[in-house]
């Protein structure tokens, strides 16, 4: 038998590697994807289209007062419904899977940023044309880039205001859009029941072989579900900081243009990002009693879960004290003051992507290339 001793070389190397790799991580399992995966449908997705739909409806509603008296004061109150219908689609805009990918309905209800200016091109077609109907299957066959919150804005936010001329195609077009936008939601939402369902047997199709009636299964574990909302969790931070910041914002004051930017004839631009920031953070921490954060220091990576939460918070301050953007001249300020917001963005996506290492979480194509 050997002496005891002998294993202390062993147990100091062993103790030498743990010291070197650091904590070690512990994924979650996949009990804990599926809690995961149920609260953020319940909690965060479910409210989020629901809040859509509903501020859907009242823009349909209030546009349809506006062709029906078209008034200065209908036309304000028609900006302010699309002001907070486009509002709560950017607090949803992050969710890119789903039955808001059917049928392009993503796209349909922004198509953005349309480099090749392909919508004013189309609007400006549509608007001739005095006896056009824009029923449903105008709508089968439109492009895209004349369905959604881009178009209705380019029409509620003309300088010539001719929507507010009576019985003007501008007005029955902007109308036929914002209800095809109330339509779209409330179809996302309510086809969010069988996707929901679909997500909750990712636990249980194990078993599938054994039945008779084999279910089509949509996410074969939990983990790949939720995969998906990791997903909608990272990738938007990379697409907010290149296309809504960085692309009009160029390297200085002089050279930018912001144009080029998100909303930028209803002076929704910076707004828009606040929106999309308030509902990561929500998607990171906001659910309870488990959330992305709780998983990661589950995982011993407490350290990073707490940079994370620091950094949303850092920035969502950055952007509550910056003014909407009415002109199109960005001062020196103001353009320093979003590049900082950028900087921060870029952290906070290095310690994202890091955490999804910690989760074993592989994100693959990100979707949001070449955008």
């Amino acid at each position: 038998m050997q002496p005891s001793h002998s294993l202390t070389p062993v147990l100091l190397g062993l103790s030498l590697f743990l010291f070197g790799v650091g904590v070690v991580h512990a994924a979650p399992t996949e009990e804990q994807w599926s809690e995961l995966n149920n609260v953020i449908i319940e909690q965060h997705l479910f409210p989020r289209y629901q809040r859509l739909a509903d501020n859907s409806l009242a823009m349909s509603e209030q546009l349809k007062h506006l062709c029906e008296a078209p008034t200065a004061q209908q036309l304000d109150a028609a900006q302010q419904s699309f002001i907070s219908a486009q509002a709560s689609w950017q607090g949803v805009q992050h969710i890119q899977f789903g039955p808001v990918t059917l049928l392009m309905r993503n796209y349909s209800l922004q198509y953005w940023p349309d480099k090749k200016n392909i919508g004013a091109k189309q609007l400006s077609a549509l608007l001739t044309s005095t006896e056009a109907r824009f029923d449903d299957e105008f709508f089968r066959s439109a492009s895209i880039s004349v369905k959604g919150f881009p178009a209705l804005e380019r029409l509620l936010f003309a300088k010539d205001k001719q929507i507010q001329e009576r019985n003007a195609v501008d007005c029955r077009l902007a109308n036929a859009i914002a209800e095809h936008i109330y339509d779209t939601a409330q179809a996302i939402h309510s086809e969010w029941t069988e996707e929901a369902r679909l997500v909750s047997l990712a636990s249980n199709n194990t078993s599938s072989a054994d039945t008779e009636a084999e279910e089509y299964f949509a996410y074969e574990t939990p983990s790949e579900a939720a995969t998906e909302f990791m997903k909608s969790l990272v990738e938007p931070i990379e697409a907010i900081r290149d296309n809504k910041l960085l692309k009009p914002l160029d390297t200085s004051a002089q050279q930018s243009r912001w144009k080029k930017s998100e909303s930028w004839r209803s002076g929704q631009s910076i707004n828009n990002i606040r929106e999309n920031i308030i509902a990561l953070h929500e998607l990171y921490s906001g659910t309870h009693p488990v959330s992305v954060k709780t998983l990661l220091e589950a995982s011993n990576d407490t350290e990073r879960a707490a940079d994370i939460e620091a950094a949303f918070k850092m920035i969502t301050a950055e952007l509550a004290q910056l003014p909407a953007i009415n002109e199109m001249n960005i001062t020196a300020q103001m353009h320093q003051q979003l590049m900082q917001v950028s900087g921060h963005l870029k952290i906070l996506q290095n310690h994202l992507e890091l955490a999804m290492q910690t989760l074993n979480i592989q994100l693959g194509f990100n979707s949001r290339d070449g955008d």
